[in-house]
């Protein structure tokens, strides 16, 4: 018998939102074609065909932009501040380095706070 081996592979959110916009725009063409099917098409006061087409319009741009700024160094597109196009090891590397550098940063600063209150008592009892 074959042992499956599990591959831990870690993708980028960028490319999990991809996936997930090209399955919400493959539903939303079902829908409006179901729609123009059944009612024909479209007048401006039909949302049940309007709504669903804009939406996905909108998605397909923001799929477009992902899928165009992915040959791209990170940082350097318009969807980089929205969500991170980094894999999720590396990632995940980056926030702990930052997380690390924060805590000795606050370390510091605490550290101030209890000088000044140890001087302003020992001050205070003189």
């Amino acid at each position: 018998m074959r042992s499956v081996q599990h591959v831990n592979y870690m993708e980028s959110p960028t490319s999990k939102l991809a996936r997930v916009l090209s399955g919400f725009i493959l539903s939303l063409v079902i829908v409006v074609s179901v729609s123009i099917q059944e009612v024909g098409f479209p007048s401006n006061s039909d949302y049940r065909t309007v709504v669903p087409a804009l939406f996905s319009i909108i998605a397909g741009v923001v799929l477009v932009s992902i899928i165009i700024g992915g040959r791209r160094p990170h940082g350097e597109w318009v969807t980089d501040s929205w969500i991170s196009r980094e894999p999720e090891d590396e990632m995940r590397s980056r926030l702990e380095i930052e997380r690390d550098e924060a805590n000795i940063q606050d370390m510091g600063s605490r550290w101030a706070r209890m000088e000044m209150e140890h001087l302003e008592e020992k001050h205070g009892e003189e």
